[in-house]
């Protein structure tokens, strides 16, 4: 259950094959200041105070059913896109994630994506979203 940084594009490209995001399904989500220990330390912010999204996805294709991803320090992000996540996208030099649709409109911007793989028994013993 060790969390994944995406530092490149290889990374979020490898994320994206690992999942069928068509057949996958939003769970739930959600959004708070506070960040925690397991984030990276090399985030690039803003200087404002930015929400960290937890996304929690339902995933088909993937190593576990399930998959949580933190959206460090989001500056833009879409409804649309929490409830239908996909990963077509690109990593700048500052490790910053894009993500955008095939209009090349932005869905979500953020400072830094971690993510990892929870089994069934995880989510029964609630290991996803811990913000302490």
């Amino acid at each position: 259950m060790d969390w994944i940084i995406v530092n490149t594009n290889d990374d979020l490209k490898k994320l994206d094959e690992s999942v069928c995001w068509e057949d996958s399904k939003s769970v739930e989500y959600h959004a708070t200041i506070r960040s925690s220990d397991y984030f990276p330390n090399d985030i690039s912010r803003s200087g404002y105070q930015n929400k960290n999204i937890f996304l929690l996805i339902d995933t088909c294709s993937a190593p576990e059913p399930f998959l949580e991803m933190v959206f460090i320090d989001c500056d833009h992000y879409s409804q649309g896109f929490l409830d239908h996540p996909f990963m077509l996208g690109r990593v700048d030099i500052l490790k910053r994630v894009e993500i955008e649709n095939e209009e090349g409109s932005m869905m979500m911007h953020c400072s830094r994506l971690i993510y990892r793989f929870l089994s069934d028994e995880d989510l029964r013993k609630g290991l996803y979203y811990r913000i302490e």
